[in-house]
C-alpha cells in the first residue's frame, strides 16, 4: 500500500466515523428539551437547554468522545497537509466567546442559549459547522498527491539536470558516444516523469520508443513530436551499439534534449 492510500484509508475511517458523529448530534438535539426564558433587555438568546436525562447523557458521552478523536486525528493532517487550512478548521471546534458562532462541541455539549425553538434550524447549523471541517479533511489525500507528484517531479528534473550537464562535458571532452547515451538516460528519465505527472502506468523496464508510445497513445503528445523524439532515441541507440555515429548528430541529441527537458 503506497502512502497516498494509507491516507485516503484513514480520512476515509474519520469520514466514517463523522457520519456517526451527525447522527449521534441529530438525535441529540431532537431529543433534547429547550426551555424559553424571557430576556428583559432582548438582546440574547432566551431558549436555554434543559438538563438531559441519563439515557441522553449516555448518547452525548459517544458523541463528544467520537468527536474529540475525529477533530485530534483531524488537526493532525491538516497540520501536516494543508496548514494553511487549520485556523479554519480548528475555528469551528468551539466558539471562544458568545459573540462568535457555534462550535461542533458547543452544539453536542449544550453550551450556549438558542435564539430560536426550532430544532431543525438548529440541527442545520450543526450540520453546516461540522461539515467545513469534513471538506477540508476529504480534500487531504488530493493534496498529498499532488505534493508527491510535484516532489517526483523536482528530484526527477535534478537528475536530468545533471545528467544533461555530465553529457555536455563529455562532448567537450571529444568522448561522443558516452555524451549521447548520458543524454539518452536524461531523455529517458524525462518521459517517465511526464508518465507519472499524467498517471500513464509503464514498466521499469520501459525505453524512450515504448514510453513515448504510451504518451501518445493517451494523447499527451502529437505525431511531430513523438517522431522528432523516436529520431533522438535512434541517435542514443547508435551511441550505445557499434555503430558510426557523427559529432553533429550527438550536439543535435543533446541540444534537442537539453531545450525538451
Amino acid at each position: 500500500m503506497t502512502d497516498i492510500e494509507l491516507i485516503s484509508r484513514e480520512i476515509d475511517n474519520l469520514e466514517e466515523l463523522a457520519c456517526r458523529i451527525e447522527e449521534l448530534g441529530i438525535k441529540l438535539i431532537e431529543n433534547a428539551i429547550l426551555n424559553y426564558e424571557p430576556d428583559s433587555l432582548g438582546f440574547f438568546p432566551n431558549n436555554k437547554w434543559q438538563t438531559s436525562s441519563p439515557e441522553l447523557k449516555i448518547i452525548q458521552r459517544e458523541a463528544v468522545r467520537k468527536y474529540q478523536q475525529f477533530y485530534s486525528a483531524g488537526l493532525h493532517y491538516v497540520r501536516e497537509f494543508i496548514p494553511e487550512k487549520e485556523n479554519e478548521f480548528s475555528q469551528r471546534y468551539e466558539s471562544k466567546d458568545n459573540y462568535e458562532p457555534e462550535g461542533v462541541m458547543d452544539y453536542l455539549q449544550f453550551r450556549r442559549s438558542q435564539s430560536t425553538n426550532q430544532k431543525n434550524e438548529i440541527i442545520e447549523r450543526f450540520i453546516d459547522r461540522f461539515e467545513i471541517q469534513r471538506s477540508i479533511l476529504t480534500s487531504i489525500p488530493y493534496v498529498a498527491k499532488i505534493k508527491e507528484m510535484n516532489l517526483r517531479e523536482i528530484i526527477s528534473a535534478a537528475f536530468v539536470e545533471r545528467d544533461i550537464e555530465e553529457a555536455e562535458d563529455l562532448f567537450r571532452k571529444n568522448h561522443f558516444r558516452a555524451a549521447g547515451a548520458l543524454a539518452g538516460v536524461a531523455l529517458e528519465q524525462y518521459l517517465r516523469t511526464l508518465c507519472d505527472k499524467y498517471q500513464i502506468e509503464y514498466n521499469k523496464k520501459d525505453t524512450i520508443e515504448p514510453l513515448v508510445q504510451k504518451l501518445h497513445k493517451n494523447k499527451k503528445i502529437d505525431i511531430t513530436q513523438m517522431k522528432k523524439i523516436q529520431h533522438l532515441a535512434s541517435i542514443r541507440d547508435r551511441c550505445d551499439h557499434p555503430s558510426e555515429i557523427e559529432k553533429e548528430e550527438v550536439r543535435e541529441l543533446l541540444e534537442r534534449v537539453k531545450k525538451l527537458t
